[in-house]
């Protein structure tokens, strides 16, 4: 038992040490992104710097090699595809303008123009004809809102491009000793933790397990619907088609509707366009491919392993968007994950508790 002097000894110590554990925490503030993200991405390169060190026995290059594998693959390729984005996306906003610019009898004139499309809406248009008004102001307010985000949004990238440099360069290197110190840092970060090892190994297998679902589960499975609508998008001309196929990735997240959101509407583009057998072809392919790749990879990639339901794994991702931006898509799972992991181990102990006092 602890004697009065040691606990009036103790809560010192401890609130001292809590001051230090906050001035830190505020000193490594500026960097949390930087960490983070080094750390998402040595649990996944992990594996892969395992691999290359068993066969080289040296850690240093192996990490080397992993990280130019990265730089090669994928950081430049990315960079060559935002850029790319970046111009269809000034071109769809310039080509959009002439359409907010015509009167309503122009706007009726191009609706009647296409026979099909007209037969088919007649009855909608005469009714929302009265708000057409209404209507284009609303859509022409919305433009050049949309104009000034696009405008402002890749303005202040080019601006922050040094900083997003710098950011890159120290994530680069915080991912270098990651890997060549990883066992090392998760047992010291294994070592901290309150619980026993059963709680240990039950909080990081479910950890695992969510940055696996996510970025097995639904980012990789989002980036191949995009690639499938990429290449349909291209093969039928469609204009503008990495900014479709960029919004196809987005609207897979969303559930239900998910990527039908983006191809079905380019399906009525081409039929108002006259262009059927691309309207079909597309409407085909999306159906039996685009949106099946969801249903049939998704459960293969994960099997189900996250254990926690697809809504809570959806606000999950849209409050850590909102909150940490695109590092979010991995942190609002993981908290999430902890906390219920958390809960799981009070549910256990308290359950172990109740049978132990009923004994």
């Amino acid at each position: 038992m602890m004697s009065p002097l040691q606990n009036s000894t103790l809560k010192p110590i401890l609130f001292f040490a809590l001051f230090i554990l906050f001035l830190v925490l505020y000193i490594l503030s500026p960097f949390f992104d930087v960490l983070a993200w080094a750390a998402i991405l040595s649990f996944f390169m992990y594996p892969i710097y395992k691999k290359i060190y068993n066969r080289i026995k040296k850690r240093r290059i192996s990490a080397i090699i992993v990280l130019l594998g990265f730089v090669c693959f994928i950081l430049f390729p990315l960079g060559l595809i935002s850029l790319r984005f970046y111009q269809q996306f000034l071109s769809f906003l310039e080509a959009l303008r002439p359409f907010f610019s015509k009167d309503i009898s122009e706007i009726s004139a191009l609706i009647k123009h296409h026979k099909t499309i007209s037969f088919v809406f007649s009855k909608f248009y005469t009714q929302i004809a009265p708000f057409l008004p209404f209507i284009k102001e609303k859509l022409s307010s919305f433009l050049s809102s949309l104009f000034q985000f696009g405008f402002t949004f890749f303005g202040d990238f080019l601006r922050k491009t040094a900083s997003i440099g710098f950011k890159l360069a120290f994530t680069l290197i915080t991912l270098y000793y990651f890997l060549i110190d990883g066992e090392k840092i998760f047992t010291a970060v294994r070592e901290l933790i309150p619980a026993t090892e059963k709680e240990k190994d039950r909080i990081f297998e479910r950890i695992s397990s969510i940055l696996r679902g996510v970025l097995y589960g639904n980012i990789l499975t989002a980036i191949l619907q995009g690639l499938l609508a990429l290449i349909i998008y291209l093969a039928l001309g469609i204009p503008q088609n990495l900014i479709w196929a960029f919004l196809t990735v987005v609207a897979s997240f969303i559930p239900v509707f998910g990527t039908s959101l983006i191809w079905g509407p380019l399906v009525v583009y081409l039929l108002i366009g006259g262009h059927y057998v691309k309207a079909l072809i597309l409407l085909i392919y999306a159906v039996l491919l685009i949106s099946q790749i969801d249903n049939v990879i998704k459960p293969v990639l994960i099997g189900g392993k996250t254990k926690i339901h697809n809504l809570l794994i959806f606000f999950a991702v849209l409050g850590g968007l909102a909150k940490f931006g695109f590092l979010g898509l991995f942190l609002g799972p993981v908290i999430l994950g902890l906390f219920l992991s958390m809960l799981e181990i009070y549910r256990i102990n308290l359950s172990n508790h109740a049978r132990t006092s009923g004994s």
